[in-house]
């Protein structure tokens, strides 16, 4: 009797680790939340030729005075280790053409995938994240732009506190490699802020930009977009060709940290 009770309870506790170990990898960390029609699309390193189709395809003219390269880099060159990215410390683990964030693109005929508006996330677990900035490109380099989240509600209608996760300027920016461990509210999006403009705010949810930078956008890669637990990289872009001239591009990765 006494043999088959330590059999029971060794079942028992099995089927317990068992079940908090499937709770675990079912857990969610972040998910995206968009527009109407928007979802994940898929690219190949074929489509970069800086038409603007992707909306994140174009020149981003990153030396002053500013130069013609056809290779000159934008956040997908620099994902997959082309163009004028190349030699950077951070390309050393170049993710490649991740899916990004957005309206419907046709990768054989390399048109259409414009920008979605209204882009935020739900945490879904009260996971923590750890936020490594990738990448810092800028035609000046006390320019550099800071970057952040921000608190949002279930719909997306507005901005509530901000939350520095690097900080950007002239005096001591957060230097490439730096990590920072954050734990967002339930709703959130993420910012940054144009310092070479007055450190104009630029949003994931687009409507809320600052007056001095309407045309800026945030574009949102995902390693496995269809995985509860995926990895986001996340870009902060000048206006598509670098319209107004100063041309700056910061890159986060945000992975969720294990249980």
């Amino acid at each position: 009797m006494k043999t088959k009770n330590l059999k029971v309870r060794a079942s028992l506790i099995l089927s317990l680790s068992t079940a908090v170990l499937a709770a675990c990898s079912a857990s969610q960390a972040q998910t995206v939340i968009g527009s109407p029609g928007a979802g994940f699309q898929t690219w190949k390193v074929a489509n970069l030729n800086n038409n603007k189709a992707p909306f994140w395809d174009a020149p981003t003219r990153s030396v002053e005075p500013f130069n013609t390269n056809p290779d000159s880099k934008n956040v997908g060159y620099c994902l997959t280790a082309g163009g004028d990215c190349v030699g950077l410390n951070s390309q050393v683990s170049a993710p490649g053409p991740l899916p990004y964030w957005g309206m419907p693109f046709d990768s054989s005929t390399d048109t259409n995938g414009k920008l979605d508006h209204k882009v935020y996330f739900k945490r879904d677990t009260a996971r923590t994240f750890k936020a490594t900035l990738q990448l810092q490109l800028t035609t000046v380099p006390t320019q550099v732009n800071e970057f952040g989240w921000f608190e949002t509600n279930a719909a997306g209608t507005v901005v509530g506190v901000k939350h520095l996760l690097f900080k950007g300027g002239a005096v001591t920016p957060a230097p490439v490699g730096a990590n920072v461990l954050f734990k967002p509210t339930a709703y959130f999006g993420y910012y940054f802020g144009d310092v070479s403009e007055g450190n104009c705010p630029v949003y994931t949810i687009t409507s809320f930009n600052g007056s001095s930078c309407p045309d800026h956008n945030i574009v949102v890669f995902a390693t496995k977009p269809s995985s509860p637990n995926s990895t986001f990289w996340i870009a902060g872009e000048d206006p598509a060709g670098c319209a107004d001239d100063d041309c700056n591009l910061t890159l986060v990765k945000v992975a969720p940290v294990s249980h």
